[in-house]
């Protein structure tokens, strides 16, 4: 394997599984139930459940992206991609929101596998930067987001905290 699809993959391994020099992905949302997830605190802030759909988005933009296809889920803004805050009392959709993050997250991974070095230094498009600036970008854009959802679960006392083991 390359060497900076190697490190690419760690870093996708690490933000979404490991509990390294921040909170993962699975730590952040271990446990969160429909409520705690459609909870909006004053209404000032997005709830887990749209801060999870606009992680969903943006990863499965990137992934369409890399390959060169059209994302058939275009929003018209940002704040779109957020959706709607969620049902409290949907225990089902909320489950389901969750095995997607996955199933685009492992889907995300199988497409950097598929990339060497020299692919990912191509640009993801016309004019446009390198793929492994995108992949780089995304990641640290989903680690912001993580940070947001610790800080709604310590506002509504539902963080345990991280386990360092």
């Amino acid at each position: 394997m390359q060497v900076v699809t190697k490190m690419l993959l760690e870093q996708l391994d690490m933000h979404g599984h490991e509990n390294e020099w921040f909170a993962s992905m699975d730590q952040a949302l271990q446990g969160v139930v429909a409520a705690e997830a459609a909870w909006t605190g004053s209404g000032m802030s997005n709830s887990i459940w749209q801060i999870v759909n606009h992680l969903i988005f943006w990863n499965e933009d990137v992934i369409h992206r890399i390959k060169g296809t059209v994302n058939p889920h275009k929003a018209e803004d940002n704040e779109e991609t957020f959706g709607n805050p969620g049902d409290p009392e949907d225990e089902i959709g909320w489950t389901q929101t969750l095995q997607r993050l996955n199933e685009v997250m492992d889907k995300l991974k199988t497409v950097i596998e598929d990339l060497d070095d020299e692919g990912l230094k191509a640009p993801y498009a016309a004019n446009r930067y390198s793929i492994e600036r995108l992949l780089s970008n995304i990641m640290m854009h989903d680690t912001y987001h993580i940070g947001q959802i610790v800080l709604l679960r310590k506002l509504q006392s539902s963080w345990n905290g991280v386990d360092w083991s």
